[in-house]
């Protein structure tokens, strides 16, 4: 599969198990609690491996391990059906009896390599060599493995089994955060989807009566869940590495030239979802003759240049095509890190930036097709620790109940232990009390609004 972030951006859509209404705009989940207080000591339940738990080695190679102890359980044509049968099958049909041990030795070395310290992808001079090219075929074997550990874990909550459940969550979560050590975008994103497979199991599992309370357990999760820091450090390196046939030291002759610009065609011509979105049309070579003709265009990037600190002697040898190639190459670069720097910042104070865009791309006027989607990667982040913290207000509200006679709260500042604010927003959630039924809405990002996946409510009743 080729190395295209808009393609894998729409991989992480993945709905949760637990949904009981999707409209074309909204996704309403309903969920029906028994009150139930925090646990004492209150991190006696975690969500990801603790560090008594933990060895030192690196978990990857344990994960891909598990295909290796069973082969016919991953890619038989009736596993794969009843896999994906029993994903979404309500709880109540599942074959309990039968997915007892589901997975056998094969999850559970994915148990064992979930708890290994240092995860190594072994993939940065892969990408350094091969760029936009890169294939990344054990990220999506991870995909699979994650698909099939869902599976154990809704067993397990059927029969109540929250002990044998919690460990499947806690292989989940760490699985996803070793994706979140990817060096690029795409491996993170396959984090983000395998976390969001592990919340509707969750969302099940707290419905069941005598469900431990995970408020504080969901408190202790990492926020952001997935950081995006070092995926933006490997955009940058292996996009460096697209560059390296573009020489910024000395003249380069028509062949150079020509070398260089059938590279950039090869790469218009791989990523069709980029050629959608606003980078030039039709051939790169008669593009950037065209702007070298021009010379009030070719004395302002040959400044641009000089200003950037390349040589000014060199500068002035150069043949316009380079020089718009490498104005170009700059542009991008300003653009590129600019974005690149919102990672760092909430959402909530990112979004702007992101949403206001590139000019250039919005007019197709932009050269290099390696533009970093990030505004698809930081609402993907957003929306799942927007659920992580939704599930983490339902959980306020059992102890609530379980400290009033099963009632909810009329207002969530009625609530005395600290929730979280919507990480889309900065601002606590809207929440609105209606006889015996608590609506916790979460605020989709900017150009979301009419997404059912990035538009959702909670509705949580107690239990009679």
């Amino acid at each position: 599969m080729a190395r295209t972030l808009p393609l894998c951006a729409l991989l992480i859509a993945i709905p949760c198990a637990s949904r009981a209404d999707e409209t074309p705009t909204e996704t309403v989940v309903r969920l029906t609690v028994t009150p139930q207080a925090g646990p004492t000591p209150v991190l006696k339940y975690q969500l990801l491996p603790e560090l008594r738990e933990v060895n030192p080695g690196n978990p990857v190679q344990g994960y891909l391990l598990c295909f290796m102890e069973q082969n016919h359980f991953f890619f038989d044509k009736t596993e794969v059906e009843n896999r994906e049968k029993w994903q979404a099958a309500p709880l109540k049909d599942l074959p309990v009896k039968d997915l007892r041990n589901y997975g056998g030795s094969a999850l559970h070395q994915a148990d064992y390599a979930a708890r290994l310290d240092t995860p190594d992808w072994q993939i940065l001079l892969k990408l350094r060599r091969d760029g936009f090219f890169t294939l990344l075929p054990d990220v999506q074997w991870m995909r699979l493995l994650a698909a099939s550990l869902k599976v154990r874990f809704r067993a397990e909550v059927a029969e109540r089994r929250f002990d044998d459940a919690l460990v499947t969550a806690k292989t989940m979560f760490a699985l996803s955060r070793h994706l979140g050590e990817h060096p690029t975008f795409i491996g993170q994103l396959v984090g983000v989807a395998i976390a969001s497979l592990a919340v509707g199991p969750l969302e099940e599992m707290i419905q069941q009566p005598g469900c431990p309370n995970l408020f504080w357990a969901l408190t202790d999760l990492p926020a952001p869940f997935i950081d995006l820091r070092q995926g933006a450090r490997g955009e940058r390196d292996w996009a460096e590495g697209e560059f390296r046939l573009l020489d910024d030291k000395e003249p380069m002759s028509d062949a150079q030239i020509k070398q260089f610009l059938d590279r950039i065609r090869t790469l218009l011509d791989a990523d069709k979802e980029s050629a959608k979105t606003g980078f030039i049309k039709g051939d790169p070579a008669g593009w950037v003759a065209d702007q070298a003709k021009n010379e009030d265009r070719v004395l302002g990037a040959r400044k641009r240049l000089i200003t950037a600190g390349l040589a000014e002697d060199k500068v002035k040898q150069f043949p316009a095509s380079q020089v718009i190639l490498l104005d170009e190459k700059l542009d991008y670069e300003i653009q590129r890190d600019q974005v690149l720097a919102m990672t760092t910042m909430p959402y909530w104070q990112a979004e702007k930036v992101l949403a206001a865009g590139d000019d250039k791309l919005q007019k197709g006027e932009r050269l290099f097709p390696w533009w970093p989607a990030l505004i698809k990667v930081r609402q993907a982040t957003a929306r799942l620790d927007q659920r992580l913290a939704l599930l983490r207000c339902v959980e306020a509200l059992r102890i609530y109940a379980a400290e009033n006679n099963g009632k909810l709260p009329a207002k969530l500042d009625d609530v005395k232990i600290p929730l979280p604010l919507d990480p889309v927003t900065g601002k606590p959630f809207p929440y609105q009390l209606d006889g015996d039924k608590a609506t916790l809405r979460g605020t989709p990002p900017a150009g979301r609004e009419k997404d059912a996946a990035y538009n959702v409510r909670y509705e949580v009743t107690i239990a009679k």
